[in-house]
Protein backbone atom coordinates (compact mmCIF):
# COMPACT_ATOMS: atom_id res chain seq x y z
CA UNK A 1 0.00 0.00 0.00
CA UNK A 2 1.43 3.49 -1.02
CA UNK A 3 1.60 6.25 1.72
CA UNK A 4 1.01 9.58 -0.12
CA UNK A 5 2.90 11.60 2.52
CA UNK A 6 5.82 9.91 2.21
CA UNK A 7 8.78 12.21 1.10
CA UNK A 8 12.21 11.75 0.40
CA UNK A 9 14.57 14.47 2.33
CA UNK A 10 16.91 16.71 -0.62
CA UNK A 11 20.76 14.82 -0.50
CA UNK A 12 22.68 17.96 1.38
CA UNK A 13 26.34 18.59 0.82
CA UNK A 14 28.50 16.34 -1.67
CA UNK A 15 28.14 13.04 -2.74
CA UNK A 16 31.23 11.01 -2.22
CA UNK A 17 31.90 9.25 -5.42
CA UNK A 18 32.48 5.63 -5.11
CA UNK A 19 35.39 4.05 -5.31
CA UNK A 20 36.19 1.76 -8.54
CA UNK A 21 36.07 -1.65 -7.76
CA UNK A 22 37.90 -4.69 -9.27
CA UNK A 23 34.67 -5.40 -11.80
CA UNK A 24 35.23 -2.05 -13.32
CA UNK A 25 38.78 -2.72 -13.99
CA UNK A 26 38.15 -6.41 -15.38
CA UNK A 27 34.98 -4.67 -17.50
CA UNK A 28 38.08 -1.82 -18.91
CA UNK A 29 40.25 -4.75 -19.66
CA UNK A 30 37.44 -6.90 -21.25
CA UNK A 31 37.00 -3.65 -24.07
CA UNK A 32 40.41 -3.47 -24.52
CA UNK A 33 40.82 -7.09 -25.39
CA UNK A 34 37.90 -7.05 -27.80
CA UNK A 35 39.68 -3.83 -29.66
CA UNK A 36 42.67 -5.58 -29.79
CA UNK A 37 40.79 -8.54 -31.20
CA UNK A 38 39.06 -6.44 -33.51
CA UNK A 39 42.18 -4.60 -34.81
CA UNK A 40 43.84 -7.84 -35.60
CA UNK A 41 40.77 -9.35 -37.25
CA UNK A 42 40.60 -6.20 -39.41
CA UNK A 43 44.29 -6.53 -40.45
CA UNK A 44 43.84 -10.34 -41.20
CA UNK A 45 41.11 -9.67 -43.60
CA UNK A 46 42.93 -6.82 -45.06
CA UNK A 47 45.74 -9.22 -45.49
CA UNK A 48 43.75 -11.59 -47.53
CA UNK A 49 42.18 -8.86 -49.67
CA UNK A 50 39.37 -7.15 -47.80
CA UNK A 51 36.19 -8.01 -47.49
CA UNK A 52 34.28 -10.15 -50.17
CA UNK A 53 37.29 -10.78 -52.05
CA UNK A 54 37.96 -14.36 -53.46
CA UNK A 55 41.76 -14.91 -53.60
CA UNK A 56 42.64 -18.00 -56.25
CA UNK A 57 40.71 -19.92 -58.80
CA UNK A 58 37.00 -20.83 -57.50
CA UNK A 59 37.76 -24.08 -59.66
CA UNK A 60 40.21 -24.78 -57.66
CA UNK A 61 38.42 -26.06 -54.64
CA UNK A 62 36.79 -29.47 -55.05
CA UNK A 63 34.83 -31.34 -52.96
CA UNK A 64 35.94 -35.14 -52.04
CA UNK A 65 34.64 -37.86 -52.81
CA UNK A 66 34.57 -40.96 -50.12
CA UNK A 67 36.61 -43.92 -50.85
CA UNK A 68 35.32 -47.01 -50.87
CA UNK A 69 39.09 -48.16 -50.03
CA UNK A 70 38.49 -46.22 -46.74
CA UNK A 71 35.42 -47.96 -44.88
CA UNK A 72 35.68 -51.52 -43.59
CA UNK A 73 34.30 -54.36 -45.41
CA UNK A 74 32.10 -56.48 -43.77
CA UNK A 75 33.45 -59.62 -43.16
Amino acid sequence: MAQPDFAMSPVVGSVRKPKTSIYTVLLIIALVALLVGIVFLWLEIRRFGGFGTVRGRVAAMQTVEPHDAALPRAV
